[in-house]
């Protein structure tokens, strides 16, 4: 077998005139609140959290605004437990702002129809870009299906349920095998996005999601090795959810808070300063009652 290596004398020149030419590489741009997110070809993102987190909605987010915002991104998204259909009911809930529940049970209103009509246009000026995986769901299938689509963006939703290679190994040596091919995805220069379930923590009150970290993945550990970068979803009790940033490759670790409509299907941008601190407070304290003085000034007027 012949040695697989390159000397740095081998890279150096190559590398500065790619450096000294000063044109920065692609990055996908995002609008927020996912601006924060470095998606660009060749990065592999991994997403966790339990169930109910938001991830499927995130991902889905994240997709539609990536074809939106980047002309050349073509999606193939690989959902295991959605057919598309329901896929794009979800999208449509959120671009239009009807709730899921209206749309699946086909009970809009009048005003409701012209905003899911609005949201069907929108979303077909990027219909053709995005595809969505059929079974069966394996790693092989997906790189088939991404190659003749000509994806250069892929979301897998969740790992945990594709197969790769050998059917006989077990769940443990599917995934090492399974990060190994997410790789290979990356390297042929695709943008790897990917759901993944987590195990439950166990404390003295018995288990819990509460407390996840880079060992919570289910399975192998080799995938948290193999992303350049990991979130975790965190539910917070007023419809926050915190992206907390477990690992990043290439730059800082920084976490992403945000807002979850579960009616929409929708991730919005956290609110900051007052009205986060008006939105925390308790709803008997908002407002007028919120302000003592303002209250005394109001019993004198």
């Amino acid at each position: 077998m012949t040695p697989a290596l390159v000397t740095a004398a081998d890279l150096l020149d190559a590398w500065r005139t790619d450096v000294e030419r000063g044109v920065p590489p692609v990055r996908f741009e995002l609008p927020p609140p996912f601006e924060k997110l470095d998606v660009r070809p060749g990065r592999l993102i991994l997403f966790g959290g339990p169930p109910r987190a938001g991830k499927t909605a995130a991902l889905l987010q994240i997709g539609v605004e990536l074809l939106r915002a980047n002309p050349v991104t073509r999606l193939l998204v690989a959902n295991v437990e959605m057919v598309p259909t329901l896929l794009v009911e979800r999208s449509i809930s959120r671009l239009s702002g009807v709730p899921l529940t209206t749309i699946n049970d086909r009970t809009l209103t009048a005003d409701q129809r012209n905003r899911v009509r609005a949201a069907v246009d929108s979303l077909g000026f990027v219909a053709g870009r995005l595809a969505f995986l059929g079974p069966p769901y394996s790693l092989e299938h997906v790189a088939n299906a991404g190659t003749a689509f000509g994806a250069n963006v892929l979301i897998l939703d969740y790992l945990q349920r594709f197969t790769v290679g050998d059917s006989s190994k077990d769940r443990r040596e599917q995934l090492e095998t399974a990060a190994t091919v997410l790789r290979r995805f990356c390297d042929a220069g695709a943008a790897v996005l990917v759901a993944s379930a987590v195990a439950r923590q166990k404390s003295k009150s018995g288990s819990t999601y509460k407390g996840l970290n880079l060992v919570s993945f289910r399975g192998s550990s080799e995938l948290e090795y193999g992303s350049d970068a990991v979130y975790l979803l965190e539910a917070g009790d007023d419809e926050t959810v915190t992206f907390r940033c477990e690992k990043n490759r290439y730059r800082a670790a920084a976490d992403i808070m945000m807002r979850f409509d579960p009616t929409t299907q929708m991730f919005s941008p956290a609110p900051s300063g007052l009205a986060a601190f008006d939105t925390a407070m308790p709803a008997g304290l908002k407002g007028n009652q919120a302000n003592p003085q303002r209250q005394a000034g109001s019993a004198g007027s």
